[in-house]
């Protein structure tokens, strides 16, 4: 569907040059709800704006639905940027124009009757869930329903492929990015849209994407499916990355207190769900507390880290703890 081919960004700012985007090669497949992530001034607008040649390729190619489309202009141009609709962090309604308005000015350039304009924007408020606000104006609309508005107007056009969004919920409390992505979700599944999600927010990739690509420095430093991006990073900038959305520290008082044998373990997939050590430290006769732990679902894959204190015999708690190495995807002794 997208795919960028030794793709960079240059720009100038008086007697520098700044690259933004350094030689990055990667596929976006149709279907696919595709996160970007990466620290500030990591390049992910800049590639981003290039999909729809808000920004021009400095060197490299980039394909669109099987195009070469690096060099359009013109109607060529225009017609792309129909199939690609967009919405940003502070959406970008405009506030003199009702919601019905904001909706209809997506296809202006579309060749339709007034007729078949209004048909469209019913059709649109009905999906996101806003029929009785098409005659309110953007200020009187909650953060939520404007982004809700920007996504109607960003499928406006029947024709549409493609839906790449710029920080979507950063503007938005936990309630309602919820809802967001979940009307995103269904974006895609009903409508069959691939969408390309850049984000600071962790939560969102694990949250609504099947694959992701890391971008640190301009470069793309990691790319796959979510769930092993985030369980097994293969590149340290994606460790520190994650490390810092995680709370997975004990706090210091609580170690300092800690008497017996510090346990961390770390379960993935079905294992962060079955009993494992309530079987086995059962069945050795030693006594556990939980000190600190978390589970989190990445896509609908639970993912877990729990800190364990164990007291007992010190062979018993040897003996657990090579039984935990076996039936959990790590164990340590801290």
């Amino acid at each position: 569907m997208v795919e960028f081919k030794n793709v960079s960004v240059t720009f100038r700012q008086k007697d520098n040059t700044v690259e933004a985007v350094k030689n990055v090669s990667f596929k976006i497949n149709k279907g696919d709800i595709f996160g970007i992530v990466g620290g500030s001034g990591a390049g992910k607008s800049t590639l981003l704006r290039t999909i729809n040649l808000l920004q021009e390729v400095t060197s490299g190619t980039l394909i669109v639905d099987g195009e070469d489309v690096t060099g359009y202009s013109g109607a060529r141009l225009r017609n792309l940027r129909k199939s690609i609709g967009m919405i940003f962090q502070h959406f970008n309604l405009a506030a003199s124009r009702t919601v019905a308005a904001n909706i209809a000015f997506a296809l202006k350039d579309s060749n339709k009757s007034k007729e078949e304009i209004d048909k469209r924007v019913k059709e649109m408020l009905e999906f996101v869930n806003l029929s009785d606000k098409a005659g309110t104006y953007p200020s009187k609309l909650s953060g939520g329903q404007k982004q809700r508005v920007a996504i109607a107007r960003a499928l406006a056009n029947d024709n549409t492929k493609i839906l790449i969004c710029d920080e979507p919920t950063s503007a938005l409390d936990a309630e309602t990015t919820a809802s967001v992505l979940q009307l995103l979700k269904e974006v895609n599944k009903k409508l069959g849209v691939t969408i390309i999600i850049i984000t600071h927010e962790l939560d969102v990739v694990k949250t609504i994407c099947n694959r992701t690509a890391v971008m640190n420095e301009g470069r793309v430093v990691e790319i796959g499916e979510v769930y092993p991006v985030f369980t097994n990073p293969k590149s340290d900038f994606t460790r520190q990355l994650i490390a810092h959305s995680q709370d997975f520290a004990i706090p210091n008082q609580i170690n300092e207190d800690i008497k017996g044998t510090l346990v961390k373990i770390t379960y993935l997939g079905d294992g962060a769900t079955k009993s494992v050590l309530s079987d086995m430290t059962k069945e050795s006769d030693i006594r556990y507390n939980i000190i600190h732990g978390k589970i989190e679902y990445i896509g609908s894959k639970p993912a877990g880290i729990l800190y364990i204190k164990l007291q007992g015999d010190k062979s018993n708690i040897e003996s657990v703890i090579e039984k935990l190495k076996d039936n959990t995807y790590s164990t340590e002794v801290i």
